[in-house]
This record gives structure tokens, C-alpha cells and sequence, in this order.
């Protein structure tokens, strides 16, 4: 039985898009393209001559337009592949180009701001670079000259009103220990008088110079220095300069006598209750090295048959019935008899 036109029309259609589908896959189709041809009309149909409907070309060029497409992206994707490699090395050498600046917010240290840094899959910090700078972020070279303007102060305009140096007479002091214990002395001197001019530490002014909590904390007292603690506690490192410690410290205890009695009195009360802990423990070894000897014995079997030893008899009185009584007791186990005078 002979196809129709409609039908062959059909199979043109479907064989168009096995060819597509088969291009889409990446399968050499050249071969197999001569095999479709134009649909064709049987002449020697009984139904004579066949026309396409204007429904039916709109769908053969949309099916073939979207086969073309599809083709298309594939081989886009595959020169995307192959030029993949040489993209991201590229990327990666530009990425060395921009560096993550800090944010200073105070001046004794650099802090980033975590918040605005983002997880790139690679790595921790972004390698986006804002162009609008917010007025609270500062370059390191913006703070560099800022901590430069500060440590080298231009010299006085009145030499007579300047602060000098009370140890040696110069005018280059420590700014920042004139700015936080107002003391006016040099780095030389410093490191030269370290009997008066080092740094304490709090636990160092509690121990030694046996100053409280509050007067520690009171910063109209004993002004202090604070940084970052090298030990990785949350809290902060608080220094306290030598000299003004000792002046307080003789002030509240009454001079370097009154320090030294006070140091005296204490090691005094640390041995008394040491001693007094030790006696106590030892009293208890006693009592429990007594109690197992004991009951070491009776296990062991090792106790003899008890005689008792009376004392002298001593007076008890008169018993109901009217008998004088005589008391005796065992000067051993201290068990105690009465006997009664017929």
C-alpha cells in the first residue's frame, strides 16, 4: 500500500529531528543528512496532488529553527571548554592586583572589618575593591602619617615653658607616657632607671604591693596603660607605671616599714594556716591509721583473752535494800563492778 503525502511528510519531520537530536549529542550526522529530502507528493496517489497547510510550514521552520539553536549551543559550549583554562589564569594573576586595605579604629592596633568581607570559595577575603571609601576608613598610609604627626611633635616656641625631661634635661620625652601617667621622661631614661620608670602588671600590684581591686580600677589613682594580652584572654593588659605604685602603695600602708610589716603579717597568717591545715590532716591520719590498726588486729585474730585488773574498791553508797555498796573498775578496759557489803 502506497504512503501517503501526509504520511511521508511525517516521517521528513521525524527524521529531521533524530538528526538534530543526534548533532545535539555531539554525533558526526553528515552522513545521514542525504538520506532526508523535501517531502515529496505522490503523483500516483488517488488523492492527486498534496499542498501543505500555512499551520503546518510555521511548525516545520519552528522545529527546524530550535534544532538550529540547540546546535548552535552546543558547539558554543564546546569552545567555552576549551578556553576555560586559560580565562581562569588569567583571573587568578589579576586577583593579585587588589589587596584587602584595613580599618583603623584605633591607634594602638590595625583591625579588618570582617563584616565586609565575603567567602569566595577560595579563599576568606574578597578581592572586590569599593570605590567609595567610607570617611571612618583609613589606609595604612593614612595612619602611618597620622602616628608619624603625633610621635614627632615640632619642637616649643617658648624653650622656658617646654617640657624637658626630668632625669636628663632633654626635650625629646615619651609622648604617650606624658599623654597617660603625665609623666615627663625620655625612652633613654626609661630603659636606663628601670626601678622607677618600668611597667607593672595588675596581678604584679596586688601580690607585691597589696593594693585592692577598686583602687586598681580608679583611674584618678593610678592612671594605666592597656594593650593587647599576649596570653589570648579576652581581657586586656592593664600596666601600671613603677613609681607612682610605690608612692600610693607607701601613702596606704604608711611608708617602706609599714609595706614591710604588712608583708611580714601576711607571711605570717600564710604559715599559721598552713600549719594549722597540716595539723589537722595529720590529726585525721592519726585517727584513721588507729581505727584500721585496730580493726586489723581483730581481723587477724591477734587479740588475747582480756583479764581484768581491778582497783581498789571505792565507796558507792547505799543500794534499795539497804546494803553498803563498794565500786571496783578495770584499770585496763574500764569496766567498772559493785559489790555489795553483807
Amino acid at each position: 500500500m502506497p504512503l501517503t503525502a501526509e504520511q511521508q511528510a511525517k516521517i521528513e519531520e521525524n527524521r529531521r529531528k533524530a538528526l538534530a537530536k543526534l548533532k545535539e549529542r555531539g554525533i558526526d550526522t553528515s552522513k545521514l543528512e542525504h538520506r532526508v529530502s523535501k517531502p515529496t507528493i505522490n503523483q500516483k496517489s488517488s488523492t492527486g496532488k498534496f499542498n501543505l497547510t500555512e499551520e503546518q510550514r510555521r511548525k516545520i521552520e519552528e522545529n527546524r529553527e530550535k534544532a538550529l539553536q540547540k546546535l548552535k549551543e552546543k558547539q558554543q559550549n564546546f569552545r567555552n571548554a576549551s578556553t576555560n583554562e586559560n580565562s581562569s589564569l588569567k583571573t587568578s594573576n589579576n586577583s593579585n592586583d587588589y589587596k584587602i586595605k584595613p580599618t583603623i579604629k584605633s591607634s594602638t592596633y590595625i583591625d579588618y572589618d570582617l563584616s565586609t568581607m565575603k567567602d569566595t570559595k577560595g579563599g576568606f577575603i574578597s578581592n572586590d575593591v569599593k570605590d567609595s571609601k567610607n570617611s571612618n576608613e583609613k589606609t595604612f598610609d593614612e595612619w602611618k602619617l597620622e602616628q608619624s604627626i603625633i610621635r614627632d611633635l615640632p619642637p616649643p616656641m617658648d624653650i622656658n615653658r617646654a617640657n624637658k625631661c626630668f632625669e636628663c634635661g632633654t626635650f625629646e620625652i615619651d609622648v604617650k607616657f606624658f599623654e597617660i601617667f603625665k609623666a615627663k621622661v625620655c625612652k633613654k631614661c626609661q630603659k636606663k632607671i628601670p626601678e622607677k620608670y618600668s611597667l607593672l602588671t595588675k596581678t604584679e600590684c596586688r601580690e607585691d604591693y597589696y593594693l585592692t581591686e577598686p583602687e586598681l580600677k580608679d583611674l584618678s589613682i593610678l592612671p594605666r596603660l592597656e594593650k593587647p594580652n599576649p596570653y589570648g584572654t579576652y581581657s586586656r593588659m592593664q600596666l601600671f607605671l613603677r613609681y607612682q605604685v610605690e608612692e600610693f602603695a607607701f601613702r596606704k600602708w604608711g611608708g617602706e616599714e609599714g609595706l614591710d610589716l604588712e608583708w611580714q603579717r601576711r607571711e605570717e597568717f600564710k604559715i599559721k594556716r598552713r600549719d594549722k591545715k597540716y595539723e589537722e590532716k595529720l590529726k585525721e591520719m592519726r585517727k584513721k591509721t588507729r581505727a584500721e590498726e585496730f580493726n586489723r588486729r581483730i581481723r587477724n585474730g591477734k587479740f588475747d583473752d582480756h583479764i581484768h585488773e581491778f582497783s581498789q574498791g571505792v565507796d558507792a553508797g547505799i543500794n534499795e535494800d539497804g546494803l553498803k555498796l563498794i565500786k571496783r573498775r578495770c584499770i585496763q578496759c574500764g569496766f567498772e563492778t559493785f559489790e555489795a557489803l553483807i
